[in-house]
């Protein structure tokens, strides 16, 4: 092929990412997937063909030479998650790589610019070195401090230098890395939660850390940690400094007690740190470390896997009031429920002790009351708090290191002067998520619910997809999967899922049971079948949001023989038995049949595998996971529709989760809403609990109902989302619709809501994988003025933004390149639409290019900016 070929094309290639990151370093992965989004001018765009190119240096790629691998043309439209399939990748080398591509015209686009990915560690042997251990896991002081002072060549420069560090993982953080006094990476919790068997680590670009001469190393860890160094010289030769015999250790330090330490949730959480203890200058060249000991040599995890997405701080924030209910005693208000850390600021004498507690909610009194962030539930109740004694030498600056919370108000008692804000903040933290996606919409209240739900997603995405982040930290399946949609909306999630899917796979037992939480700890290991559905809802999920098969080709055995577990508690009737535990936990209705709840579920994952198995192109488990699921459709309707109108005992969460799992017959649909419906407005209020919750809206969305769905996102009653925001003024969501006495900061309820901001509010949803075909299909209440939700996709920004304005209604789209869109805008209160100055009377029986369709207006477009004006047949409250 020509590089310099005339073309005409006007897409070009930007944002490319290997494994879903822009030049990451310490990939371990052979097949690393590349992606990139494509930017154009043209409306309607569509690549026909690709080209990967991937090289062993600049020069290759320079001159268009992928010597490591040359895809050739491609005839696909396919953009994402293209898995490398070149030359044997080896550990610790940059690779270079740019793309190229084809539009609907067959023209020629110009390669992208260049970029590379750097790859890790392949092979136990490439570290070479044995891991350090941290002696006593469980001692309530095991915060060890390693070191080693190392000389480079003072005449050779340093062409590049990486440090891998990892570690097991554990629900605070395991390690820090230091390098001639300085904190490497922006890490605060590394490496997050992990199984026993699987370490994780991180690497660090340090070549701007390491001086010429004399250097010196640190880490100070609670659990057994590895470390490899790798030098280059300009000459090209190379130095390797690693964790041996040669490093010197410190047991007793500045952290007198580390609660939380043995991972237990019966243990308080939280740190002591006397600074008087501080061995000033460890981390620095020229220590005296003559009366240190050294390191225990051990064998570390069977696996050890690079972790490529940070969990560090994401956000500071100052107190909106500090109050003083006795001397030297202060209460911070943050106004924002959240996880993460504090950094403060103190100044006083020698010995000065500072106790730091934390809560989620004050006392009638205006004093802390830490109750919802106890563990007393399951064991003997035991604050947060972190301590920290000062060493005297004027102001000094404390951030615990091994401990974080999930707090909004913080009290410091012990604090020598006035507590002022410039002297306090949080820090919060969870995973490297953010990437701009975003809904909002005239109505206030809704806007306080979403902003409860971002705020509950984002702090409890902290390594796994936590149950709070107080009390556990638990990776519960069945908390996941009621948010997970809602994740994939308002996130990046792919490496994040990435990771904690291999935690499920480490989890699982020969005989195919999966446990409730994971990574486990060694419980849990019980049937219920509505938790364990995660293991299927959330691969599809990703993969409607990233079109990534080669994720759901990874993990589609172990998912297999997770579902094949429960086959043998089917019974004649294609009933599942014995597959229940929790329930729809939190929820008001109790006589919901166990037998349908866990047979509901089990029918749904059936379907998922089935279209799973389509993708992977496994034809016959298709047919088989489809011919099962008939079955048990049947079986349900059999046992629990009654008389056509509903099932069960006529709960909210049986008919709603009958509508949004899918197996009410065509004829029943009606009915089987009404029943919703009625319940909902007789009660005024749901009774619905986490499942209900997940499904109750999508299925009065799909269903024609979403007036009944928009009323219960207002509803401020008791047992509705909006009570939390009328009686609490909450900023996250709560554990219970009922009260505020568990956790404060608990997504499970809100994950249904979250979702249909986007896909029913604004009307976003992907209608192939990948974002490749899109609806947009925005609900337009009566009582509001408009919303708009924009989403960051793996082709580029979708965006659908709606507003009224007397008597016209105002469409803004946005379809990236590579996609096209059906737009559907309510037409019963309509008289005409202009679109791209063209004007269609809704009243006659040709309308153009708009086609009329189930109360819709559906009009088909590609990619680019598209703007609709339809003009109302009356003006609406």
């Amino acid at each position: 092929m020509n590089g310099n070929k005339e073309i005409a094309c006007t897409g070009s290639l930007a944002y490319l990412r290997c494994e879903y990151f822009m030049t990451p370093i310490g990939i371990d992965k052979q097949r690393p997937r590349l992606s990139w989004v494509t930017e154009n001018t043209e409306t309607s765009f569509v690549q026909t063909a690709y080209r990967i190119i991937v090289a062993s240096s600049p020069a290759h790629i320079n001159r268009h030479a992928g010597d490591m691998w040359d895809s050739g043309k491609v005839d696909s439209s396919r953009q994402t998650a293209i898995p490398y399939d070149g030359v044997k990748l080896s550990s610790k080398t940059c690779y270079w790589w740019k793309a190229k591509i084809w539009d609907q015209h067959g023209n020629e686009s110009v390669w992208s610019d260049a970029t590379y990915f750097e790859t890790g560690m392949y092979e136990p042997e490439d570290w070479n070195c044995r891991w350090m251990n941290c002696e006593y896991p469980n001692s309530p002081s095991a915060v060890y401090y390693e070191r080693r002072e190392f000389e480079t060549s003072r005449n050779n420069p340093i062409s590049t230098a990486r440090a891998y560090i990892g570690a097991t993982g554990s629900k605070a953080n395991a390690y820090e890395l230091r390098m001639n006094g300085v904190k490497v990476g922006e890490d605060l919790i590394s490496p997050g939660q992990t199984h026993f068997k699987r370490g994780m680590y991180r690497t660090y670009d340090v070549t701007d850390l390491i001086r010429s001469g004399n250097n010196a190393i640190g880490i100070m860890h609670t659990r057994k940690v590895i470390f490899h160094l790798h030098i280059r010289y300009a000459d090209g030769t190379t130095q390797i400094i690693v964790g041996d015999q040669a490093w010197k250790r410190l047991k007793k330090g500045p952290y007198t007690a580390l609660r939380y330490s043995g991972g237990s949730i019966s243990e308080g959480k939280g740190e002591t740190y006397d600074a008087r203890l501080e061995p000033e200058g460890w981390d620095r060249h020229g220590y005296d470390d003559s009366a240190w000991g050294w390191p225990i040599l051990d064998t570390g995890p069977l696996l050890l896997t690079a972790q490529l997405q940070p969990i560090r701080g994401i956000q500071d924030i100052k107190p909106i009031s500090i109050a003083s209910p006795q001397e030297k005693t202060y209460i911070a208000d943050f106004g924002q429920n959240m996880f993460g850390t504090l950094r403060l600021i103190a100044n006083g004498e020698a010995g000065t002790k500072l106790t730091i507690r934390y809560a989620e909610c004050l006392n009638p009194d205006g004093t802390i009351n830490p109750g919802s962030t106890e563990a007393g539930w399951l064991a003997e109740a035991q604050p947060h708090y972190d301590e920290y004694i000062l060493k005297g030498r004027g102001d000094e600056s404390y951030q615990p290191t091994f401990s974080c919370h999930g707090f909004r108000y913080v009290e410091v008692s012990g604090y020598p002067n006035e507590l002022n804000a410039d002297r306090i903040t949080a820090t919060v933290i969870h995973n490297d998520i953010l990437n701009g996606s975003e809904f909002t919409c005239s109505d206030e209240l809704l806007n306080k619910l979403q902003h409860g739900a971002v705020w509950s997603f984002r702090s409890n995405l902290v390594s796994v997809p936590m149950d709070c982040p107080a009390r556990e930290r638990q990776g519960w399946l069945g908390d996941a999967h009621c948010h997970s949609e809602a994740d994939c909306y308002n996130f990046d999630m792919a490496a994040f899922y990435d990771k904690w899917f291999d935690d499920i796979a480490d989890s699982q037992l020969e005989n195919g049971i999966v446990p409730l939480i994971c990574p486990s700890e060694g419980h849990e290991y019980s049937l219920d079948m509505p938790w364990v559905a995660a293991v299927v809802f959330i691969p599809w999920d990703y993969y409607m949001a990233y079109g990534d098969k080669v994720f759901l080709a990874k993990h589609y055995e172990w998912m297999k023989r997770c579902l094949h577990v429960f086959r043998a508690h089917l019974d004649s009737g294609y009933l599942l038995q014995n597959s229940l535990i929790f329930g729809d936990w939190f929820g008001s209705a109790t006589d919901i049949s166990k037998t349908y709840l866990a047979t509901a579920y089990y029918y749904k994952c059936l379907v998922l595998l089935s279209e799973i198995s389509e993708h992977l192109d496994s034809k016959d488990d298709m047919c088989f996971y489809a011919g099962l699921a008939m079955k048990v459709k049947a079986g349900i309707n059999a046992a629990f529709l009654k008389d056509g109108t509903y099932y069960d005992t006529n709960s909210q969460t049986a008919n709603a989760l009958a509508l949004y799992l899918g197996f009410v017959p065509d004829a029943s649909k009606p009915a089987v809403t009404d029943s919703l419906v009625q319940d909902i407005q007789s009660r005024e209020t749901m009774t619905v609990g986490c499942l209900g919750a997940e499904g109750i809206l999508a299925a009065l969305a799909e269903n024609g109902r979403n007036d009944v769905a928009y009323a219960l996102a207002n509803n401020t009653n008791k047992g509705c989302w909006g009570y939390w925001m009328k009686e609490y003024g909450a900023t996250t969501a709560l554990e219970s619709f009922a009260h505020n006495g568990a956790s404060n900061n608990h997504a499970f309820l809100i994950g249904g809501l979250g979702a249909w901001f986007y896909k029913y509010l604004a009307g976003i949803s992907p209608l192939q994988p990948g974002y490749e075909e899109i609806q947009i299909k925005p609900y337009i209440p009566a009582s509001m003025n408009g919303a708009s939700a924009q989403v960051n996709t793996v082709r580029g920004l979708v965006k659908s933004s709606w507003h009224k304005s007397g008597t016209q209604l105002a469409l803004h789209v946005i379809i990236p390149s590579n996609a096209t869109a059906e737009i559907c805008i309510p037409a019963s209160h309509l008289a005409s639409i202009t679109f791209e100055n063209e004007c269609y009377l809704l009243n006659e029986n040709q309308v153009g290019r708009l086609k009329l369709e189930g109360g819709y207006a559906i009009y088909q477009v590609g990619s680019g900016n598209h703007d609709f004006l339809a003009e109302l047949t009356e003006q609406r409250a």
